[in-house]
């Protein structure tokens, strides 16, 4: 065999691993979406990366602070906004910034779903004029105040944004959100980016906690605390593995679950899970 056709089956068996690849990443995505679809009984959650989760609860499902087609992400999304959109009842959004409220995300979920946009009245204005999403498909959620959408009770938590160095985002504001979401007969409290607050430390009965151990949120000992106070039966650090950390970034982008995890008693480490993205959780 001459250099030239040593140099083409090279190229062809890399072109085979090339179509492997991609077809093994096809099937990834597939087989996520096949699994919440033959989901019909119990309740689950699925981490799709950052503040993403999927909540599925028989046959309804929802998803929070979803960030599935962003460029900006290093580890590429486990199921796609538009495989999502058709099986989706609510998105909600705890507040304004991208990699939250991840416009090109609901720009698709709106165009090929019929979900509910339930956010603060901060990401009121980006909704209509850079998403486009109607008034009738919005649930404007305030701070503490309670409501049901599409048979889903939610109460919307307090939220203040943090920034780096442990301190109080400068443009921080009162609107901002987290979300216990009752489904299922379980509490889910989705923290969206905050500093610790007595408001979560108040909340009562939380069976599932989404928290987000990095610098600008409740950090180490903040999230101890939390934890402690509200001892949940499923403890899951988001905020995470899911972007490009660099010096500049890594006040959010960086988490240190596996700090947390080490602070808590036994008890508590046995509820609590670094979930791989795409890896489905029962909740019992």
């Amino acid at each position: 065999m001459n250099r030239r056709q040593v140099l083409k089956q090279t190229l062809l068996m890399g072109s085979g691993l090339l179509l492997h690849s991609i077809e093994l990443k096809s099937h990834t995505k597939s087989k996520l979406i096949d699994e919440i679809r033959s989901h019909k009984k119990g309740i689950a959650v699925w981490w799709v990366g950052h503040n993403g989760w999927l909540i599925k609860s028989d046959d309804i499902l929802v998803g929070t602070d979803l960030p599935l087609e962003t460029k900006a992400r290093e580890a590429t999304s486990p199921i796609t906004a538009k495989e999502l959109a058709g099986e989706l009842d609510i998105s909600f959004v705890t507040h304004e910034h991208s990699d939250h409220f991840e416009r090109q995300t609901s720009k698709i979920l709106l165009d090929y779903g019929d979900c509910t946009f339930v956010m603060p009245a901060t990401c009121l204005e980006a909704a209509r004029k850079e998403v486009g999403i109607p008034e009738e498909r919005i649930v404007v959620a305030e701070p503490r105040t309670e409501f049901d959408v599409r048979d889903v009770h939610v109460e919307a938590v307090r939220a203040i944004h943090g920034n780096r160095n442990y301190a109080v985002y400068y443009e921080a504001n009162l609107q901002d959100c987290g979300y216990v979401i009752t489904m299922g007969g379980k509490r889910f409290l989705q923290m969206g980016d905050s500093v610790l607050l007595e408001d979560q430390l108040f909340l009562k009965d939380i069976d599932v906690l989404f928290f987000s151990p990095t610098e600008h949120n409740t950090y180490i000992e903040k999230s101890v605390i939390l934890i402690n106070a509200l001892e949940p039966d499923y403890i899951f650090p988001q905020h995470r593995d899911t972007f490009k950390v660099t010096p500049e970034n890594r006040f959010w982008t960086n988490a240190y679950p596996y700090e947390v995890k080490l602070r808590l008693s036994k008890s508590l480490q046995e509820r609590y899970y670094i979930l791989e993205m795409g890896k489905k959780m029962d909740i019992a």
